[in-house]
């Protein structure tokens, strides 16, 4: 094989070893701003981005309103019945009076006035407590909903920085893959080689820009997700150094041991069977019947017929539980209870399997990790600097050192893929252990 010239080998060599990696553009990272985006690559911690969500997320507005809805249960339930007013006008005679000619105004009717209140016996109390431990129930639904979009958020920016540094990656063998076509092309027209190589050459750096190509859009749609799921325009990292960093952030953490039970969805499970266990037994006192004890004032003017002018009454009615007893409420709450108790025990027994396949699928990856991080990529690292030195001396082709860098370079695409999925997996079991981002004021003084 006959060597390249020497000029144009020290043109593609300089070109090989100083061009500048392009990293996709963007704007300089920051805190999030006044127009309302947010910089991924200066992220908050997950207490900081929880609250982001809390405030920014259109998802927690309807949210709040629910946990309003619950509290405002537990207020009315606290409150008494309203009295009862009420106003009577009788005796109005029609036709004539009896006696004859009395006053059909001033002298036959009486006029009364009385207030009534119902007194409710052994229900306060249970009511009181179904509803406090409902409004705890959706503040820890709603606390469950924060803590998974604030995971949700932490994965589409790791999407968002794999697609970061796999374009970084991309850019710099689509830059290789153009100074191999040049080379071969030079070596075709000098007869060095055929025109088939030239041809198989622009080829695969027609490839390479069409993947380069999917990639850049596959961002777009990452930054898009990411968006969505805050409620902000989010921003990339900008270089692949800060979405790398980004990416190791929960690789290199030990899986979290939070007791599974203080999870905020099984706690709402819980405190939903406390408030149904509640409801049942208002449901039971249902026969226990409520008096209506009423007080009364009657201004009586048929003084005539020896009625009292002035008189008070008191009544006192109650209702016969004959019929309906609450059988219908107390098939309800125990079906309430028994669900809630029934889903909070599947939850955990899921939880515990999913840890134990998690913990594996993990110990798997990451051996695969270290044996790519720690062999094969060192070796390739070390062919390519080695070809380098080979061919500054005269011993190896500039078409050698760019295979070289072409298999490094989707070596390390695979590696990030790899990062990648280890990251959704410390994540997956972040998801079913008990950890996350602190409650807001507004739901933590609820549970």
């Amino acid at each position: 094989m006959r060597r390249v010239p020497p000029l144009l080998l020290s043109c593609l060599l300089l070109g090989a070893t100083t061009a500048p990696a392009q990293a996709p553009s963007s704007t300089t990272p920051s805190s999030t701003d006044s127009s309302g985006s947010l910089a991924l690559a200066s992220l908050p911690d997950e207490d900081g981005l929880a609250s982001l969500l809390w405030a920014r997320s259109p998802e927690f507005s309807t949210a709040r309103a629910r946990v309003a809805s619950a509290r405002s249960d537990l207020v009315r339930a606290g409150l008494l019945p309203n009295p009862e007013l009420e106003l009577g006008a009788n005796t109005l005679p029609l036709g004539p009076t009896n006696p004859p000619g009395l006053n059909r105004l001033t002298e036959v009717p009486n006029f009364g006035v009385g207030l009534s209140q119902l007194i409710e016996l052994g229900k306060r109390g249970p009511r009181q407590h179904a509803a406090r431990a409902a409004l705890a129930s959706t503040a820890l639904e709603v606390q469950a909903q924060l803590r998974e979009r604030t995971r949700d958020v932490l994965e589409r920016a790791a999407e968002v920085a794999t697609v970061e540094v796999r374009l970084t990656e991309l850019e710099r063998l689509a830059g290789d893959a153009a100074r191999l076509t040049e080379l071969q092309r030079a070596r075709a027209q000098r007869g060095d080689t055929s025109g088939l190589d030239a041809d198989r050459a622009m080829l695969e750096e027609a490839q390479l820009q069409e993947q380069l190509a999917g990639e850049r859009g596959r961002l777009s749609e990452a930054l898009l997700e990411c968006s969505r799921t805050v409620g902000l325009a989010c921003e990339p990292f900008s270089a692949s150094e800060p979405a790398a960093a980004f990416l190791s952030t929960r690789l290199s953490a030990p899986p979290p041991t939070d007791a599974l039970e203080q999870r905020p969805d099984l706690r709402a499970l819980e405190a939903q069977q406390r408030s149904a266990q509640a409801a049942l037994t208002l449901a039971r006192r249902r026969w226990i019947p409520d008096p209506t004890v009423q007080a009364g004032y009657l201004y009586d003017q048929f003084l005539i017929s020896g009625n009292q002018l002035h008189s008070v009454g008191i009544n006192l009615s109650i209702p016969l539980p004959v019929f309906d007893r609450g059988q219908a409420d107390v098939l309800a709450a125990s079906a309430s209870a028994e669900a809630a108790a029934s889903t909070r025990a599947q939850l955990t027994a899921q939880a515990q399997r999913d840890l134990t396949s998690l913990s594996a699928q993990r110990d798997a990856l990451e051996a695969r990790r270290t044996r790519v991080r720690t062999q094969t990529l060192p070796q390739a690292a070390q062919l390519v600097q080695r070809l380098e030195a080979a061919m500054r001396a005269g011993g190896a082709s500039m078409l050698e050192l760019l295979l070289a860098r072409r298999t490094y370079g989707q070596l390390l695409l695979d590696a990030t893929e790899l990062d990648l999925s280890a990251f959704r997996l410390a994540v997956a079991q972040e998801r079913v252990r008990a950890g996350g981002p602190r409650a807001p004021a507004e739901l933590s003084e609820h549970f």
